[in-house]
Order: C-alpha cells, then sequence, then structure tokens
C-alpha cells in the first residue's frame, strides 16, 4: 500500500496539471471538474503501465488505484488551493 500511495503522490502534479490546463482552456462546469479530475487520474495511471522505464514494481490494479488516488487528491488540492485564495482576496 505504500508503493501505491507513493506512486499516487508523485503523479498527482501531472495529473493537478493536465486538469487545471483543461479548466483554463474548455467551458466545463467546475461542478464536473472533480470527475474529470478522477478520469485524469486514471488515465495517468493506466498511461504509466506503457512507460518501460517506470519500473514501480506495481500490479496492474496497484497503477490504475494509484492514478484514482491521484485523481481524488489533484481534485482535493484544487479545491483548497481556490478557496485559500477567495479567502485571502475577501480579507485585503
Amino acid at each position: 500500500m505504500e508503493a501505491i500511495l507513493i506512486f499516487a503522490g508523485i503523479i498527482t502534479a501531472v495529473t493537478a496539471g493536465v486538469v487545471q490546463v483543461i479548466k483554463k482552456t474548455t467551458a466545463i462546469s467546475n461542478k464536473l471538474m472533480p470527475l474529470i479530475s478522477l478520469v485524469i487520474g486514471t488515465a495517468v495511471g493506466a498511461a504509466t503501465l506503457f512507460v518501460p522505464e517506470l519500473n514501480t514494481n506495481l500490479s496492474t490494479g496497484g497503477q490504475i488505484l494509484g492514478g484514482l488516488i491521484s485523481g481524488l487528491a489533484a481534485s482535493g488540492l484544487y479545491d483548497v488551493a481556490s478557496k485559500t485564495t477567495d479567502g485571502i482576496k475577501e480579507s485585503v
């Protein structure tokens, strides 16, 4: 389980970046962004299966689970960051 969490932590940055690009370049509702984040996280986790340089010693399910976790983390990271910046703007 530790290996899956470490893997998820590493790919969370990629997932968050892709989600942010999609948010800025499309007109998708903010309500759908957590779902999109999960899908992108899963896709990134699955895509790492095809990169031979990444020797994670995880099973296919482990890498996909890591992707799901990274999608959840990226979604939460975005929500925390946006609410924090909104709070800072209101207090200034």
